[in-house]
C-alpha cells in the first residue's frame, strides 16, 4: 500500500531539495536598504516614476513596512511549523518574501505530522502505524520558539488529523464529540507552546485533497473527503474564537478552492502537486499576494505593542527611581 501525504512523496522530495537550495541562497548584504533608498529617491528630481508594489501589498502596508525597517535589518518574522501541506506552502511563499514583503520565513513543518503519533490509525481503508514527523512536538516547538522569537507563527495541520484514530480503546474521527474534545485540547496546547514568547498564531484551515487512491468502488477514503476537512475547518475557526487577540485563521482551503471544491488550478496557475494532496511551488508563490500582506500588518503589531510596553516600562521605573531620590 502506498502511503499518501507523509511517507511517499516523489514530488515534494524534489520540492524540498529546491526548498534547501533556496534556504540557503545568501542576501546581498543592504539589498533591500538600497532598494529603499532608490524608491525614496523617485521624488526628488526627473520625471514621476511608478514602482509596481508586491501583489497584494497596500501603498500604506508599503510605507508601513518601510518605516520599520522590515526591507532592511528588521524583516517580520514568520515560523512555519505544522505537516507536509503546510510544508509545500511554505517552500512558495518563501520565494523573494523578505525583499517583496518584508516577511523572513522559516519554514520548519515537516512529513507527517500528526499531534497524536503514538495512536494507531486507519489510512485507506486498513489499520496502520501513524506517521512520525512530529513525533516531539511538545518539545521541539518550545526550542524553535524561544531560539527563533518569531513575530508570528503559522501552523498547518488536518492531512492526518482526519483520519481515523485508534483512542481510548475504540476508533474515533472529526465530528465525533470525544475526537473533537481531544483534538481541541491538543490544538491550544500548540497555540500556548507558539504564543510563549508572545508571537500571533495563524491557523491555516486544511485544503480539500484529491489523492489518486479510491475505494473499490470508486469512491475516496474517509479521510480524503471535503466533509472532513469541512469538520476539521470548523474546529479550527472555533479554537482561534476562543482566544481572538492571539489568534487568526487563514483560509487556505478557500485561497485554493474559491469555487468551494476541489480545483487543481487557480487563475491558470497549476497550485497543486500532481498527487492531489501538496501545494505547487507556483501555488505557494500565487498565495503570497493572500497571506503575507496579513503576516506582515499581524508582525507589525506585535512590534507596536512590545514598543509601546518597553516604553511604558521605562516610564514606571523612571518614575519609581524619581519617587525613591
Amino acid at each position: 500500500m502506498t502511503r499518501s501525504g507523509g511517507r511517499a512523496l516523489v514530488g515534494v522530495t524534489t520540492l524540498l531539495v529546491l526548498s534547501a537550495v533556496i534556504a540557503f541562497v545568501p542576501v546581498a548584504p543592504g539589498g533591500a536598504a538600497v532598494q529603499a533608498t532608490q524608491l525614496e529617491g523617485l521624488a526628488t528630481s526627473g520625471p514621476r516614476v511608478t514602482m509596481a508594489l508586491p501583489p497584494g501589498l497596500e501603498p500604506a502596508e508599503h510605507d508601513a513596512l518601510l518605516r520599520s525597517g522590515a526591507y532592511g535589518a528588521k524583516p517580520v518574522h514568520l515560523l512555519i511549523v505544522g505537516d507536509s501541506i503546510a510544508l509545500t506552502l511554505g517552500m512558495g511563499l518563501s520565494v523573494g518574501a523578505e525583499a517583496g514583503y518584508g516577511v523572513a520565513i522559516n519554514n520548519n513543518a515537516t512529513l507527517g505530522c500528526d499531534l497524536d503519533p503514538q495512536l494507531e490509525i486507519r489510512e485507506e481503508g486498513v489499520a496502520t502505524g501513524n506517521v512520525h514527523g512530529c513525533d516531539e512536538w511538545q518539545g521541539l516547538w518550545p526550542f524553535l520558539i524561544a531560539r527563533l522569537r518569531p513575530q508570528v507563527v503559522a501552523l498547518g495541520l488536518g492531512r492526518w488529523e482526519v483520519t481515523d484514530h485508534f483512542y481510548n480503546g475504540r476508533w474515533v474521527h472529526i465530528g465525533e464529540p470525544v475526537w473533537d474534545a481531544h483534538l481541541t485540547s491538543q490544538i491550544k496546547q500548540a497555540i500556548a507552546i507558539l504564543h510563549s514568547f508572545g508571537a500571533k498564531v495563524v491557523l491555516f484551515t486544511m485544503p480539500y485533497i484529491d489523492p489518486s487512491q479510491r475505494q473499490p468502488n470508486g469512491m475516496p477514503y474517509d479521510e480524503a473527503t471535503a466533509s472532513r476537512a469541512r469538520l476539521f475547518n470548523a474546529l479550527v475557526r472555533q479554537v482561534a474564537s476562543s482566544e481572538p487577540k492571539v489568534v487568526s485563521v487563514v483560509d487556505l482551503n478557500h485561497l485554493l478552492a474559491p469555487s468551494g471544491v476541489y480545483t487543481a488550478s487557480v487563475d491558470g496557475i497549476d497550485v497543486r502537486s500532481s498527487d492531489g494532496i501538496h501545494i505547487s511551488l507556483d501555488g505557494g508563490e500565487l498565495l503570497q499576494r493572500e497571506i503575507l500582506p496579513q503576516i506582515a500588518q499581524l508582525g507589525l503589531k506585535d512590534e507596536t505593542a512590545v514598543a509601546t510596553a518597553t516604553k511604558a516600562a521605562h516610564r514606571n521605573t523612571a518614575a519609581g527611581t524619581r519617587k525613591h531620590e
